[in-house]
């Protein structure tokens, strides 16, 4: 991500051994590491290398060293670019000692060791850092403040740092009898208590270079990291007004925005994130890095078209394996699904050992939304099986099978939901996801006639009803129109338990769970319900039980409910003629001729 702003700056005419230093660098190099504080990369590298290529002094060397080295320390752990970075200050650094056969410039012995703590061989470094001090003594500022901030570089997995020795050197610089006081000492650190975790000491060391500071910038930067010590202490009012603070010392010191940004997203507050963004962007400088760290923010921050339209300005002038991967995701959060399934594809053809999860969960939404509904529930499965804790992949699956009518398959891999919300601290299921699968499994009864799963689905209607009877009466924050949906799931739960015993030879195993229903079903509420349950008792009455005068209460009862039903109409009809009694023939008059 952003260049993480260490302290860099240095001034004619620094002090050492009580003498004028012989490390004073030229107006160009200063104004090249100050644009590397500010995230100014192009203009910054721009410089640097000109000067260590006009002039290849081991002072020069040093700086181009450096400026990869501060490269390494910000970019994101694993990311390839370190190892990248990394070989390039040692090159610039090894070239320095070997230009430097008096050892008149001990600095790149020092940007050697800051090269191997970013390799994680602490060990190492220090031994180098040790032979440079005791080369001057430990009595050379330079020496003594590049060291200690050496020691506050790295601080990521495989990394190494020091960040007790660093607070040591610096205030070995303070007791020198001739030392000059530099708020760049300052911020080191206060670098350095930060990765203690030492607050405290921390803001305390930012506020002295506050003090000492005489530049706009170096005000911006100690505004800025006090700011960061507040927000890893989760004092976001105190975050804001360092961060306010340094935007009015100075308003076009560009990380202040990428920290401001970074607060509002963790805030979830995208729209003040973009902003801060953008004012990121105005300020640093578009360089093909700058740009490619704005991709990756931009994509946390969901402003998904900006990542796309930055990618077409850095396409082939960066490499960076996570790129396409970024791209086909934005493309599929913007609705362009075939290009994002494009090149994901492509992404997953060109690099098979490093696959996400994401990968495949994103080309799966892209051949949901197209139609492609096998390949969608591949891409899906792909993604589970990947073990995805963010996305769950089963749901889509069990949706996309259920709408195929593959109901039993669907109702598996609606089971398979509910144990992976339930593997989650963060998700549990409710009774949202158990009626999911209890209709799933009445669906392949209805169709596929498979009575064998009827007491799994039983069972899940039940745990249905109880868990949303539970919902209600626990939570008092319900609307009253929530309470009746969830009320209307619990009434309803023995009717959809007599639904799936009703293809039963066993033509009575419906009739309690229609009993059921029709005791605490509402008349206004389940009419067509409760037309259902008695017309089905009706029918039991009048075909099993033989007993027609039952049958007809309950064909009464669905006309109280349903008047207009046109079937308990016919049927209260046809029970009427077949109650009456039949007429007999009439008797021939006497007399009248037989027929």
């Amino acid at each position: 991500m952003r260049v993480k702003i260490k302290s860099l700056f240095l001034v004619a005419g620094m002090l050492a051994l009580g003498v004028t230093s012989s490390f004073a660098q030229s107006p160009e190099v200063a104004g090249a590491l100050k644009a590397l504080e500010g995230d100014r990369l192009g203009s910054a590298r721009e410089a640097i290398e000109k000067a260590a290529t006009s002039s290849p002094s081991a002072e020069n060397q040093f700086y181009l060293g450096y400026y990869y080295l501060r490269l390494a320390s910000a970019e994101d752990e694993g990311s390839p670019k370190i190892a990248e970075y990394l070989d390039k200050a040692k090159a610039a650094f090894d070239k320095g000692v070997a230009d430097d056969a008096k050892g008149k410039f001990p600095l790149n012995k020092v940007g050697q060791a800051g090269v191997l703590l970013g390799q994680g061989k602490l060990p190492e470094a220090t031994a180098l850092i040790d032979q440079a001090l005791a080369d001057t003594k430990s009595r050379d500022e330079d020496v003594l403040w590049r060291a200690a901030e050496m020691y506050t570089l790295f601080t990521k997995k495989g990394q190494a740092n020091d960040p007790g020795k660093a607070v040591t050197y610096i205030d070995q610089i303070a007791a020198l009898k001739k030392h000059k006081e530099r708020p760049e000492y300052q911020i080191v650190k206060g670098d350095a208590y930060l990765i203690k975790n030492e607050g405290g000491p921390a803001i305390s060391a930012f506020e002295e270079a506050l003090r000492l500071q005489t530049d706009p910038q170096m005000a911006a930067m100690a505004n800025t990291r006090m700011g960061r010590v507040w927000k890893r202490g989760k004092n976001y009012a105190n975050t804001q007004t360092s961060f306010n603070d340094a935007i009015k010392a100075d308003e076009k010191f560009a990380p202040v925005y990428w920290e401001f940004a970074e607060l509002w997203l963790f805030a979830g507050n995208y729209k003040n994130a973009a902003e801060n963004l953008d004012k990121y962007i105005q300020y640093s400088e578009e360089s093909p890095d700058v740009t490619l760290r704005y991709v990756k923010f931009a994509f946390l921050a969901q402003q998904y078209q900006k990542v796309v339209d930055a990618l077409t300005k850095i396409e082939g002038k960066v490499n960076d394996p996570d790129l396409p991967r970024i791209k086909g995701w934005s493309l599929t959060e913007l609705g362009q699904y075939q290009e994002g399934a494009n090149n994901l594809e492509n992404l997953l053809k060109s690099n098979p050992k490093k696959v996400y999860p994401d990968d495949y969960r994103y080309l799966g939404i892209d051949y949901r939304e197209l139609k492609q509904d096998s390949l969608a529930i591949m891409n899906f499965e792909k993604a589970a099986a990947l073990g995805d804790t963010v996305f769950n992949n089963y749901e889509e699956i069990g949706k996309l099978q259920q709408s195929n009518k593959k109901y039993l398959d669907a109702a598996n891999s609606f089971g398979k939901s509910i144990e992976w919300k339930n593997a989650r601290p963060d998700r549990k299921p409710t009774y949202a996801d158990y009626y999911r699968q209890s209709l799933a499994y009445y669906y392949h009864v209805s169709t596929a006639k498979d009575s064998t799963v009827i007491p799994q689905a039983v069972a899940l209607f039940a745990r249905t009803g109880q868990m949303a009877d539970s919902t209600v009466k626990a939570n008092s924050t319900l609307t009253d129109e929530q309470k009746g949906a969830l009320n209307q799931i619990v009434a309803k739960t023995p009717l959809w338990q007599a639904r799936l015993h009703r293809g039963l030879s066993d033509r009575a195993a419906a009739l309690p769970y229609y009993e059921q229903f029709i005791s605490v079903a509402d008349t206004t509420e389940n009419k067509k319900e409760l037309s259902e349950a008695y017309y089905y008792e009706a029918i039991y009455q009048i075909s099993v039980l033989k007993d027609n005068a039952k049958g007809k209460e309950y064909v009464q009862k669905m006309l109280e409910v349903d008047p207009e039903n046109a079937e308990a109409n016919r049927l209260m009809n046809a029970l009427t003629a077949a109650s009456k009694p039949k007429t007999p023939a009439a008797k021939p008059k006497t007399g009248a001729k037989k027929s």
